[in-house]
C-alpha cells in the first residue's frame, strides 16, 4: 500500500511553475490568435460514450484510447481527439453554419512512453465546419502557420497531402478497414519494404504496388504534381493533385511559400480525413507540432451532412522544440516582496494590495526577517523588497 504515492502513471507528469508559465502564456497567444480570426472558443467533456469515437476514427485510435464504464455499464472513453466531440456538437446543437470554433484542451491515450506518446496532452486547434473548397482549406492551414509563429516557433515546416489520391489509386480493391489501416501506416511511414509487404500479402497487382510503392518519392515543391498526374490513374486521382496544387497556389499568395512542402505518402493514422491534410514539423523533434486536415464525412456519423477541415497543435511538443532552438524563456515579473515585523502587518498588507491593485505583481512575505526578505527578493527576481520596521517606516532591503 502507497507505493505508489510519490509517482506518477507512465504518460503524464507534472507541470512545474516556470513550466507552467510559459504554457500559459503560450495558450493566450494562441487563444488571441484564434479569436482575431474569427473563431469562437468552445469546450467539450473530459469524457464521452465509447459510441462516439466507435467508427470511421482508424483502429490505430480505438486501440489507444483509455476506457472504463460508468455506474449503468456503459463503456465511457477520455477524449483521445477533440475533433470527434466538436463534430458531435455541430451536428447536434448548432444550427447555423459555417462554424468557426476553436478549443484549448486535453486529450488522452494510453500511454507509450518509449515510443515518445503522452498519455495526457494539451491541444490548442480550430474546426471550420460547413465550408468547403480550397479557400477554406488555404485559411486553415495559413492559421496553423500563424499559430506556430504566435507561439513563438521560427524554424519549421508545414507538409501538405491528399488523402483522396490515395484512396483513388486503392479505390478499385476490395479491402478490410483494418487492411486499409495497415496499407495506410505503410505508406505515411515512408516504409517500402512495409509497403512491399502489406501490398503483397493483400494480393494487389504489380502495377498498383509500383505506384503504392512510388508514394514515399512523391515529395517536394511544385515540381511534385506533375509526378503525381503521372501516376493517376482514374478521376479520383487527378482530381485530388488538382486540389491540393488549388491550395497550394492560395498558401503561395498568402506569402507562405516558404513553409509548405508537398507529400503525397502522407495519410495520418486517423481514419475520418477525407481530402487536403496537413502536417507541421520541425528540428529537434521526431513527431509533429501540428496535425490537421479536411474530414467532410464526419458530422455525418451524428446525423448531419457538412463539410469540415482543422487542425490541433500540440502544446508541449511546441514548447520541447522551442526549448532545444533556446527560443523558450520568461517568467512572470515581481514588483517587490514585502516583510514586516508582526506590529506593523496591517500597514505592509494596505502597501502590498495597493500595488496589486495597479497590476503589480507583490509577494507579501510574513514573519521574514530583513535578510531572509533579501533572500526572497533574489529568489523572485524583484525590483524591490521593501521591509515595515514596528514603528510603520519603510526600509527598502
Amino acid at each position: 500500500m502507497g507505493k505508489y504515492k510519490k509517482y506518477v502513471p507512465d504518460g503524464v507528469e507534472d507541470c512545474l511553475p516556470a513550466e507552467c508559465y510559459l504554457k500559459r502564456q503560450m495558450e493566450a497567444a494562441l487563444r488571441e490568435t484564434f479569436i482575431v480570426s474569427g473563431y469562437d472558443e468552445i469546450e467539450t467533456p473530459t469524457y464521452e460514450f465509447y459510441d462516439a469515437f466507435q467508427s470511421g476514427v482508424g483502429a490505430y485510435l480505438q486501440e489507444s484510447m483509455v476506457k472504463f464504464v460508468d455506474a449503468k455499464g456503459r463503456i465511457l472513453v477520455l477524449r483521445p481527439d477533440i475533433t470527434v466531440p466538436i463534430a458531435r456538437v455541430a451536428a447536434t446543437k448548432l444550427d447555423t453554419l459555417p462554424q468557426r470554433l476553436c478549443y484549448i484542451q486535453n486529450s488522452f491515450a494510453c500511454a507509450e512512453p518509449a515510443f515518445g506518446k503522452a498519455g495526457e496532452f494539451t491541444q490548442a486547434g480550430i474546426e471550420l465546419i460547413g465550408e468547403a473548397g480550397c479557400a477554406a482549406d488555404a485559411e486553415v492551414i495559413a492559421l496553423a502557420i500563424k499559430s506556430l509563429q504566435k507561439a513563438g516557433l521560427t524554424a519549421f515546416t508545414i507538409d501538405v497531402g491528399q488523402v483522396q489520391f490515395f484512396k483513388g489509386l486503392i479505390g478499385g480493391l476490395s479491402l478490410e478497414e483494418d487492411e486499409i489501416d495497415e496499407l495506410r501506416h505503410a505508406v505515411d511511414s515512408k516504409d517500402e519494404m512495409a509497403i512491399e509487404a502489406a501490398a503483397t500479402q493483400l494480393g494487389i497487382c504489380d502495377e498498383l504496388k509500383a505506384k503504392l510503392a512510388a508514394l514515399p518519392g512523391l515529395f517536394g515543391g511544385e515540381e511534385v504534381f506533375e509526378k503525381a498526374l503521372a501516376l493517376s490513374h482514374n478521376e479520383m486521382c487527378a482530381a485530388a493533385v488538382e486540389n491540393l496544387k488549388s491550395v497550394y497556389a492560395l498558401l503561395k499568395e498568402y506569402g507562405f511559400e516558404r513553409y509548405i512542402s508537398v507529400d503525397f505518402a502522407m495519410l495520418h493514422d486517423i481514419a475520418y480525413y477525407s481530402g487536403t491534410i496537413f502536417r507541421g514539423i520541425t528540428q529537434g523533434i521526431g513527431f509533429p507540432v501540428v496535425l490537421g486536415g479536411r474530414y467532410d464525412a464526419l458530422l455525418e456519423k451524428f446525423g448531419q451532412s457538412a463539410p469540415a477541415t482543422g487542425f490541433a497543435l500540440n502544446i508541449k511538443r511546441v514548447m520541447i522544440a522551442m526549448e532545444r532552438a533556446q527560443q523558450l524563456s520568461g517568467y512572470y515579473e515581481t514588483y517587490a516582496v514585502i516583510g514586516c515585523d508582526a506590529q506593523s502587518s496591517a500597514a505592509a498588507y494596505a502597501y502590498a494590495e495597493q500595488q496589486r491593485s495597479e497590476g503589480k505583481r507583490v509577494v507579501f512575505a510574513t514573519d521574514t526577517g530583513k535578510d531572509a526578505l533579501a533572500v526572497q527578493k533574489q529568489r523572485y527576481g524583484a525590483q524591490a523588497a521593501v521591509y515595515f520596521e514596528a514603528d510603520g517606516s519603510r526600509t527598502e532591503v
